[in-house]
């Protein structure tokens, strides 16, 4: 393949004045040479450079099949760079003198509870944002994903999580402690965090095409739909995932012109225009390392790579790049800063399984910094393209036993069963003689059970969001069910390995 970019739109950036030129030519053909590898629905990209926007455009489609077109002004989820909002919300107070970075989360909040007393007693506002509670990894999906719980008792069920870890001994990345700093924040301001961010920071940056709630963004008609692979890997269409609950962490909806706004505003620390949104001071400390935490290998990550407040942190050839990436159910994003190139760019895709914003993200930084070791393009697609072959015809189940047995009659496990953390989820007989899960606080999780070997019954969920799965009854030395387990592929913050299911008594 030829080299991403070739010498055809003379776009073009400088890092300082005496730097060599850096030219990024052919963003449109490179671009849609990607949407063709990658079987990308559509794409949009915002560059911009010492307070102005240098390039914003839409590229194909808002839903495939579909005519209507991916602009500049299209708005996408754009996953978990929504922290890096929040975090500025939490900014604007301190900026006012009414929070301090590091007061404590009872302070504000006095139905916080972790898993110890300690920690619920010691925990602060920067440790809510700095990944450092001792939980696992993304802890807690089961309670937000799809779930009709508020924010407000998603956090009420925090204190049943269990560390891996010590409190503040190392980083594990979170969704839900950004709903407790929403909650700080609506405590302190005296209105939801919603519309604080929205008065705050969309209206004053004139991000009029921004929301953190579904139902303003349902009623943009220039919405991207998200995509997925379906059980044949095609890509297809799904609903939205609602978000309303997560939208601190992970569900604000942005378009590549509003983000640019975004950019240029954390690039000039605080100011946009003539307005001074906050002070330098919060973007130096929201942009500081607080925390080192590399989760990837180079060239995006290194051993010193940091987190600040919401922003991934990499010293890379004499360059501090701020970046964050963000995926939810069929959409991707990545956004890229160069402070002292005063430059940034963001990529907003409605398609969440492929690594395009990656890969895209990696060819302008190969060629703002002058470093081959970001020429990752055709690696990846020949990675992809095999990993893609073998799951189409090796699709990953598990052996069946054949000729196998229930140890009882399939009516026998029915039943209400709950988890202390989520919550009840029922198992029901249905009228052709099988059986159906359902959680009771998320409709998407439910399906039919069909029986595979001994006690361990497939799961055929009504989704098609949701992989199928296995589960496996448990038993005590009396043959009375204990409760069950769940074997199945994580979605983005679900983990079923995190449920102790027990069948109630009564």
């Amino acid at each position: 393949m030829k080299l991403f970019f070739s010498t055809v739109m003379g776009l073009m950036l400088f890092a300082n004045a005496s730097a060599q030129q850096i030219q990024l030519d052919s963003l449109d053909a490179q671009i849609h040479q990607l949407i063709k590898d990658f079987d990308i629905p559509g794409l949009s990209i915002g560059v911009v450079r010492n307070d102005s926007l240098l390039f914003s455009k839409g590229y194909g489609n808002l839903e495939l099949h579909k005519k209507d077109k991916v602009d500049e002004n299209t708005i996408f989820g754009i996953g978990s760079i929504s922290k890096s909002f929040t975090a500025l919300t939490l900014g604007i107070l301190v900026d006012e003198g009414k929070i301090d970075w590091d007061d404590k989360v009872k302070t504000y909040l006095p139905y916080f509870e972790l898993y110890a007393p300690y920690v619920t007693d010691n925990f602060t506002i920067r440790d809510v944002l700095t990944h450092r509670s001792g939980l696992k990894d993304v802890s807690g999906g089961t309670l937000w994903y799809h779930s009709d719980y508020s924010r407000e008792e998603i956090i009420k069920r925090l204190k049943y999580l269990e560390p891996v870890s010590g409190f503040r001994e190392k980083p594990a990345y979170q969704n839900v402690m950004y709903v407790v700093a929403s909650e700080i924040v609506k405590t302190v301001s005296g209105t939801s965090w919603d519309n604080f961010v929205k008065t705050r920071v969309f209206d004053p940056l004139k991000m009029d095409n921004t929301t953190s709630l579904s139902a303003e963004r349902e009623a943009n008609s220039n919405l991207a739909q998200p995509h997925i692979w379906n059980e044949d890997y095609e890509k297809v269409a799904i609903e939205q995932e609602k978000g309303d609950n997560l939208a601190p962490g992970g569900f604000i909806y942005s378009s590549s012109n509003d983000m640019s706004n975004y950019m240029r505003l954390l690039l000039n620390n605080g100011v946009i225009g003539n307005d001074t949104i906050v002070s330098a001071s919060i973007i130096d400390e929201i942009f500081k390392p607080q925390i080192i935490y590399p989760i990837m290998g180079p060239p995006f990550n290194n051993e010193f790579t940091s987190y600040g407040f919401g922003w991934w942190l990499t010293p890379k050839n004499g360059h501090k790049i701020i970046e964050h990436s963000g995926g939810i159910d069929g959409m991707a994003a990545n956004l890229v800063m160069i402070k002292d190139m005063n430059l940034g760019f963001v990529i907003l895709t409605n398609e969440g399984e492929e690594p395009a914003t990656f890969l895209l993200t990696a060819k302008i930084l190969e060629k703002l910094l002058d470093d081959k070791s970001y020429d990752l393009y055709s690696r990846i697609k020949n990675w992809r393209d095999a990993n893609l072959k073998e799951h189409k015809e090796s699709p990953l189940t598990i052996a069946k036993t054949p000729k196998t047995k229930p140890s009882l009659k399939i009516q026998q496990y029915a039943g209400k069963y709950s988890d202390r953390m989520y919550g009840d989820i029922l198992i029901d007989n249905t009228e052709g003689g099988g059986l159906e899960i359902s959680f009771s606080h998320s409709a998407v999780f439910k399906g039919k059970l069909e029986h595979w070997h001994y006690d361990t019954f497939k799961i055929d969920w009504d989704d098609i969001r949701v992989p199928d799965g296995f589960l496996t009854f448990n038993f005590n030395a009396k043959r009375e069910i204990l409760g069950f387990s769940i074997d199945q592929e994580n979605l983005l913050d679900v983990d079923f390995g995190e449920l102790n299911i027990l069948k109630n008594k009564n």
